[in-house]
C-alpha cells in the first residue's frame, strides 16, 4: 500500500504542478515499497537519486513560475525548497556511503514535508498563478 495516496487534498489545481507532484509521489511511494520489501542497495539507491533528482527539477520548475509571475511568497517558499533539497541531497549521500538511512522517521519526514508543502506553499503559489491567468 502507498504511503501518500493522490487525492483531491493534493490537488493544486495548476496542472503542470500537480502533474509533477504525481509524479514525486509516485517515486516517494516506489522508494517506501523498496524499503519495505527489503530491496537491495542499488535498487533503494537508484530510487532514492530517482527522487532527490526530480525533486531538484520540480523545484526549479515551480522557483521558475514563482521568478516570472512575480509571486511575493517566493522567499519564503525558495527557503521551503532549499531546506528540503539539502536534506534529500544528505540522505542520498549516506545511502551512497553505505550507511543505511532510509527508515520509517526518514520516510515519515518525507512524506509530512511533502504533503504539508503541497497542501501550503504549493497551493498558496498556484491559487496566486492561477488568478493571475
Amino acid at each position: 500500500m502507498a504511503m501518500i495516496s493522490w487525492t483531491v487534498r493534493l490537488e493544486t489545481r495548476h496542472p503542470q504542478i500537480d502533474e509533477q507532484h504525481k509524479a514525486l509521489i509516485q517515486a516517494f511511494n516506489d522508494l517506501h515499497q523498496a524499503m519495505k520489501q527489503g530491496k537491495g542497495k542499488d535498487e533503494v539507491g537508484r530510487t532514492l537519486t530517482f527522487l532527490t533528482d526530480y525533486t531538484k527539477t520540480h523545484f526549479r520548475m515551480e522557483e521558475d513560475l514563482m521568478a516570472r509571475s512575480g509571486y511575493p511568497g517566493s522567499p519564503r517558499h525558495r527557503e521551503a525548497h532549499a531546506e528540503f533539497a539539502a536534506k534529500a541531497t544528505d540522505l542520498a549521500d549516506q545511502h551512497r556511503q553505505g550507511r543505511s538511512v532510509i527508515t520509517l522517521p526518514v520516510m515519515t519526514f518525507i512524506e509530512t514535508w511533502l504533503v504539508d508543502h503541497i497542501q501550503g506553499e504549493d497551493v498558496r503559489l498556484a491559487q496566486f498563478l492561477n488568478g493571475k491567468a
